[in-house]
């Protein structure tokens, strides 16, 4: 593969071209003679032919340099324009951004930060890829989405993450359930249902390992795929969720379900706005993981 040309010393071909002139290429490029001679010369010996003919003071271009002009024009202007772009991603509101979240944040954290992101980055266009935390880190891993809204994982050695909010795991019950007014034991939980969003999440893997330590293996389980019908049939009834009270704080206000704290410990839970470490983040990124950051607080 061939080496590319050197911009510096194609700024100085150039600005000798235009001007014919050694003096006036050194003043519009704020070099001596001396640096401009030895620019034209490297790239000269570089092509291996002669860009110049040098008559007194003045230099005339060759049949080389006549066909190299414009390419050496075209190659300047494309980097000109490639580095304003890349300067208007921060100064100009478009562009893209691909978020990949869990379902519990696309349902409850991600309305409210799209809300407002777009009142500052109208044009941007927004792509968001949900799945549990095991697949939305993977994807980030392998640069299929720019941001990660998700649990923070055990093994976040190649992330940075932005911390958005800690809660914690209760049991959510009908109102009708016995443990609303007789706390469980951790051996209770054995004989009862438990209705789980998935079984691939980090959280259900958080919840049967909570439990495991304890001495007690969760055995019975109905999977939904919905926070939204786990809610639903823990107000039937029919099993217990397992959730944090702001996923179902208007249940809880209404009476529809009781948060029960879960037995002997507290179970917490980090959520992190992710990107790849050492990426940094361009104006909306950083707008974008601010917002998550704001709501996050006031969830809480």
């Amino acid at each position: 593969m061939e080496q590319p040309l050197d911009t510096r010393q194609l700024r100085a071909f150039i600005s000798l071209a235009r001007s014919g002139s050694f003096t006036q290429a050194g003043r519009e490029l704020h070099l001596t003679q001396s640096a401009i001679s030895h620019a034209i010369k490297a790239l000269e010996n570089d092509l291996g032919c002669q860009l110049f003919h040098r008559q007194g003071k003045s230099v005339h271009l060759t049949h080389h340099g006549r066909e190299l002009l414009p390419h050496a024009e075209s190659i300047l202007q494309e980097m000109g324009q490639a580095r304003a772009a890349l300067g208007a991603l921060d100064r100009t509101p478009r562009g893209r951004l691909s978020i990949g979240c869990t379902p519990a944040a696309s349902q409850f954290i991600l309305p409210t930060v799209f809300r407002e992101f777009k009142e500052s980055f109208p044009q941007y266009e927004i792509r968001v890829v949900p799945g549990e935390t095991p697949q939305t880190i993977e994807r980030l891993l392998n640069n299929e989405v720019d941001l990660a809204v998700t649990l923070r994982p055990p093994d976040a050695g190649r992330l940075e993450c932005q911390p958005v909010l800690e809660d914690e795991l209760e049991f959510l019950v009908s109102p009708l359930h016995p443990w609303t007014t007789k706390p469980p034991r951790v051996k209770d939980a054995a004989a009862e249902t438990f209705i789980v969003s998935s079984r691939s999440s980090l959280n259900f893997q958080m919840i049967q390992e909570f439990f495991l330590r304890q001495g007690v293996r969760l055995n019975h389980f109905i999977e939904l795929g919905s926070s939204e019908a786990a809610k639903e049939l823990a107000k039937l009834g029919l099993g217990i969720a397992i959730a944090a009270r702001w996923i179902a704080r208007a249940e809880i206000e209404a009476g529809q379900l009781v948060p029960v704290p879960l037995p002997k410990s507290k179970l917490r839970r980090r959520w992190v706005v992710a990107w790849l470490k050492g990426r940094p983040l361009n104006l909306a990124e950083r707008t974008f993981t601010g917002l998550c950051e704001e709501v996050g607080r006031r969830m809480l």
